[in-house]
């Protein structure tokens, strides 16, 4: 198999209808005899050679161009497609049955702009030395990563990093540590050296418990050092100074999720948000586009299907084209309006936006065991894991949606959640229509109105920081009855920001550590710990704290573990 031909040549079916969809039900459908210029459904199969990315169904892959390959060989072409798409930050588009994805074809649900794009890296200027290394530090020593997808330490040689940077793709829960919790963390190895030069092969989680990938990230002062360096490349004055301008704007924490870099507002922020407000108390956020401009900086609690809370972040333009269909765009007033007046529109568009989700992947499903159950028991159990990019994307999409980790259990479970509520589970997942107008009311709660009609009124809002900390939000502690709350609460793990009386330091402390025995909560939305020493200490929030990777100082490692360079190869 040449794999140089993985970032050129590609496939492609072409159709000028829309195609049948698999039903749900999966009948047994007349197979129709496939000879080489056609796909398993009858079709000609067209060809082409370009460098955007591949297209097409994984049973034509064994008609690679002029080379035909056995159904080994096509996976073995497709699994190296793969890994290096993950490590690239886009899928490409294959699949097991291009002709069954109806959502994908017709915009039919949550898809985004960058419909296969994913893991965003910092911006260049923000990536340190160690971003821009291909080392790793370990407890062990210095050891290189690469992807093994197939479990075969990565038989075809494509799957090794060029930078650490491109570990930020596989922090799938976007907390800002890649670890045990995320997709692709056991299939993640390191490749390092004994003293006499021999390969070490071990999977990451041997040597490391987790990578924080706040270590990737450059200081603001040393990012506008590095522009400034640049300065005599930008031909104009004026071209540096937007750049240095969108350099000193730009957050290089925003890629991770929401709970880990927003925290409460305080009493003085919601008096400058009253500020804006008008004699009705309304803030209209068109009318105030210096002050909110796309995302807002603003976020509200929202529940999920499986009862848990999460951030939304507020926005006044739809997260994405696809997911927000009926949103359009008015040139002349500069907003988004909502195209249906129908006052059940936005939980119907949610629904037809998820079962569409739905079904594709139930489709892909299917044709991926129809294809690998003509397999013999030792190549089923080699690639039964196996997926296309299709289905990877839906699964990372259905996290977005919802906040739940993509299982086929939990995919049912939104899908049932619909059938037994719909206006409810609509509400649960992304919004999907832009805000248009925010109410502080008089009892302390807040507004929130849409373009698609909806109000709701929650009790907090929550600011981006404009950082990440190394807790996130306890969300679930706001809206847990005080038996719950003491009961649930781990105080190992759970802690709270307490200023040093003396420094005026913020201090980040378990609750364990500060000796409480019971949590209140106050009627302002804050928490009173009552401490063993008859002491009571006020706080907003209450965060779960991520626990410290234990990496032990080298020194302590016995000689005959410790990774060493790699050994010069001297050719004489």
């Amino acid at each position: 198999m040449n794999i140089s031909l993985l970032s050129s040549n590609t496939f492609q079916i072409q159709i000028n209808q829309k195609l049948p969809k698999i039903e749900l039900n999966f009948a047994q459908t007349e197979q129709i005899k496939q000879d080489e210029n056609t796909d398993r459904f009858g079709r000609k199969i067209e060809y082409y050679d370009y460098y955007a990315g591949s297209y097409g169904d994984i049973n034509i892959v064994q008609k690679y161009g002029t080379t035909t390959q056995t159904k080994e060989e096509a996976l073995d072409e497709f699994i190296a497609r793969q890994t290096k798409s993950i490590l690239g930050g886009a899928f490409y588009n294959s699949t097991f049955g291009a002709s069954d994805i109806k959502g994908i074809s017709e915009s039919g649900y949550f898809f985004n702009n960058d419909y296969y794009r994913y893991g965003k890296i910092p911006q260049e200027y923000y990536l340190n030395s160690y971003a821009n290394s291909n080392l790793i530090d370990t407890k062990f020593g210095k050891a290189e990563l690469f992807l093994d997808l197939a479990g075969d330490n990565d038989r075809l040689g494509v799957g090794s990093f060029s930078s650490n940077s491109q570990l930020f793709r596989f922090d799938s829960d976007g907390n800002g540590f890649v670890d045990k919790n995320d997709t692709y963390f056991d299939k993640l190895k390191i490749r390092a050296y004994d003293k006499d030069g021999n390969e070490i092969i071990k999977k990451l989680s041997e040597v490391v418990d987790s990578i924080n990938l706040k270590d990737f990230i450059d200081s603001k002062s040393n990012a506008l050092k590095k522009l400034e360096a640049q300065k005599d490349n930008y031909g104009t004055i004026e071209a540096y100074e937007n750049s240095l301008q969108s350099l000193k704007d730009y957050n290089p924490y925003s890629i991770f999720k929401p709970e880990v870099r927003y925290e409460s507002m305080n009493e003085n922020d919601i008096k400058e948000l009253s500020k804006l407000a008008d004699e009705d108390g309304w803030i209209d956020i068109n009318s105030n586009l210096g002050a909110f401009n796309g995302l807002l900086g603003v976020a509200y609690a929202k529940q999920g299907v499986d009862g848990s809370y999460r951030l939304e972040e507020l926005s006044s333009y739809p997260h994405t084209i696809n997911f927000g269909f009926n949103n359009v765009f008015d040139t002349t007033t500069k907003e988004y309006y909502w195209r249906d007046s129908d006052k059940n529109s936005y939980q119907n568009q949610q629904y037809t936006r998820f079962m569409n989700l739905y079904n594709d992947y139930m489709s892909e499903l299917k044709n991926r065991d129809d294809y690998i159950n003509e397999f013999d028991d030792e190549a089923k159990a080699k690639y039964q894991n196996v997926k296309s990019s299709v289905m990877l994307s839906i699964e990372r999409e259905f996290s977005s949606a919802t906040g739940l980790n993509f299982t086929l259990e939990n995919l049912q479970k939104v899908k049932d959640s619909f059938e037994k509520d719909r206006a409810n589970t609509a509400n649960m997942l992304k919004d999907t229509d832009a805000l248009t107008a925010i109410r502080i009311n008089k009892n302390g709660t807040f507004t929130l109105k849409f373009n698609s009609g909806r109000e709701i009124i929650v009790n907090e809002l929550y600011k981006d920081s404009g950082k990440a900390f190394d807790v996130e939000l306890n969300l679930n502690a706001k809206f847990a009855t005080p038996i719950e709350l003491n009961q649930d609460i781990d105080l190992v793990v759970s802690a709270a920001k307490i200023q040093d009386k003396i420094t005026g330091q913020i201090e980040i402390k378990s609750l364990k550590d500060l000796g409480v025995e019971i949590i209140k909560k106050l009627s302002n939305n804050k928490f009173a710990l009552q401490t063993k020493d008859g002491k009571t200490i006020i706080i907003d929030q209450i965060y779960t704290r991520f626990m410290p990777n234990n990496q032990n100082d080298i020194n302590l490692i016995d000689d005959k573990d410790k990774f060493y360079p790699k050994p010069l190869r001297i050719w004489v």
